[in-house]
C-alpha cells in the first residue's frame, strides 16, 4: 500500500515581471525551467483533475473512487437511481446513503443531473408519502440517507421521517417491523443516524433472534441464519449503536467465518450457489464492525484475502458485478452499493473522492 502524498513545500509563483510587454517572455523562460517529462506529467495530472476524481493511492480508497466515478454515470434524468429505466425509491435512497458515508454532497453540484435534480430531489418524489409511511424498514432507508446527506428528517418534504418509524414500534415486542428483522434493523439504523435515541428493547429483540448457529435470519421466524442480514445486525449494532454484546458478536463472526467459502467470499449462507458481491460485502462489514480487523497489511491472512475477493468482483468501470458468472453480472448498481458500504468503514480519509486542491496538483 502506497503512502497518501504529505505536504511538502508548496507551490510557489515567482515574481512575476511588472511589464506587461515582458510577461510572456517571462513566461516562457519559467516553461523552460522544468523538463518535458515533468511538463507532460503536469498535462495529465490537470486532466484528469478537471475529468475525474483523484484516487488515493491506496488500493481500497483507489476502488472506492472508481466505483463512485461509475455511479455518477448511472445517474437518471430525475436525479435518481434504479435497475431498471426508471428510478427506485429504495435504490436511490441506498445510493444517496452511502454517497454520503463516503463525504460525497449528494445535493451538491457534483450530484445534479442535467434536470436540476439531485439524489435528494429524486428521493422526496418517490419515497413520500407512500414508500417511506408503509413500512418502518423503507422509512428506515429513506431516514438514513436523508441524515447522512446533512438534511433533516424530522421535515423532509414537510414528512416527519423519525415520527414515521417511531409510529411503527411495538414497545410490547421491542420490534418496528412485526415480521422482518433486517427492516427492524434498517430502522434502527434510520433513527441512530438522525441521532435518535432506540430503546433498550429493540436491541434486545436482536440480541434475542440470534439463531443457534451464530448469525440472523432476514425474518423474526427464520431457522437458519442468512449472510446478508447478519453482515447488516452487526454494522447497525456493534459500529453504529456501539451496543455492548461481545459474546453476541463473537458467535456471529464466527458463524460468518465458518460459511466463507473456499475462494474467500461468500454466497447468501443459506443457499447453495456461487459467491456473490452483496453477500460477500455485507460480511466484511459485519467483520469489520464485529472488530476482525480487514485494513490492507494486516495481520489477519483469510481477513486480507477478504477484501482482496471483494474487489475482485469490480470491473475496470469501476462497477462491482453481482456475480462473477456470464448472465449473472447484475444488479451492477445495487453491488455496487452494497460494496462501497463494507469499503467505507476500511478507508481513514473522511473525503476520498474530493477533488484535489490545484496548486498541490502543480507541485507534484
Amino acid at each position: 500500500m502506497l503512502p497518501l502524498p504529505q505536504s511538502g513545500k508548496g507551490f510557489f509563483f515567482h515574481e512575476a515581471p511588472r511589464c506587461r510587454g515582458c510577461f510572456f517572455v517571462w513566461g516562457f523562460s519559467m516553461m523552460k525551467m522544468r523538463s518535458v517529462t515533468r511538463l507532460l506529467a503536469l498535462i495529465v495530472l490537470l486532466t484528469a483533475a478537471l475529468g475525474a476524481p483523484v484516487h488515493a493511492d491506496d488500493d481500497v480508497s483507489g476502488a472506492a473512487c472508481r466505483a463512485v466515478s461509475w455511479l455518477r454515470g448511472q445517474q437518471k434524468s430525475d436525479g435518481g437511481f434504479g435497475v431498471t429505466q426508471e428510478s427506485s425509491a429504495a435504490v436511490t435512497a441506498d445510493v444517496a446513503y452511502v454517497l454520503a458515508l463516503l463525504g460525497e454532497d449528494v445535493d451538491g453540484p457534483r450530484w445534479t443531473a442535467a434536470s436540476g435534480k439531485s439524489p435528494l430531489d429524486a428521493l422526496q418524489v418517490l419515497s413520500l408519502p407512500t414508500y417511506a409511511a408503509s413500512d418502518p424498514g423503507q422509512a428506515g432507508k429513506v431516514t438514513r440517507a436523508v441524515a447522512a446527506a446533512g438534511a433533516n428528517p424530522r421535515n423532509f418534504g414537510g414528512v416527519d421521517l423519525v415520527g414515521t418509524i417511531e409510529g411503527f414500534y411495538d414497545p410490547g415486542t421491542g420490534r418496528y417491523h412485526p415480521s422482518w428483522l433486517f427492516r427492524h434493523t434498517v430502522a434502527i439504523e434510520g433513527l441512530l443516524r438522525s441521532g435518535e435515541k432506540v430503546p433498550q428493547a429493540a436491541y434486545d429483540t436482536l440480541i434475542d433472534s440470534q439463531l443457534g448457529d451464530g448469525g440472523w435470519f432476514w425474518s423474526f421466524d427464520g431457522e437458519q441464519s442468512d449472510v446478508d442480514t447478519t453482515g447488516r445486525v452487526l454494522m447497525v449494532m456493534a459500529n453504529l449503536a456501539k451496543v455492548q454484546a461481545p459474546d453476541t458478536y463473537a458467535r456471529a463472526a464466527a458463524w460468518l467465518r465458518g460459511v466463507q467459502l473456499p475462494d474467500g467470499d461468500w454466497n447468501t449462507g443459506y443457499i447453495a450457489g456461487p459467491a456473490n458481491a452483496n453477500s460477500t460485502a455485507l460480511s466484511i462489514g459485519g467483520l469489520i464492525a464485529a472488530g476482525f480487523d480487514l485494513q490492507p497489511g494486516g495481520s489477519q491472512v483469510e481477513a486480507e484475502a477478504a477484501l482482496d475477493t471483494l474487489l475482485s468482483f469490480q470491473e475496470p468501470s469501476g462497477a462491482f458485478v453481482y456475480m462473477k458468472e456470464a448472465g449473472m453480472e447484475e444488479s451492477r448498481v445495487v453491488a455496487t452499493t452494497e460494496a462501497l458500504s463494507a469499503l467505507v468503514l476500511v478507508i481513514q480519509e473522511p473525503s476520498p473522492c474530493r477533488l484535489p486542491y490545484l496548486p498541490m496538483i502543480l507541485a507534484r
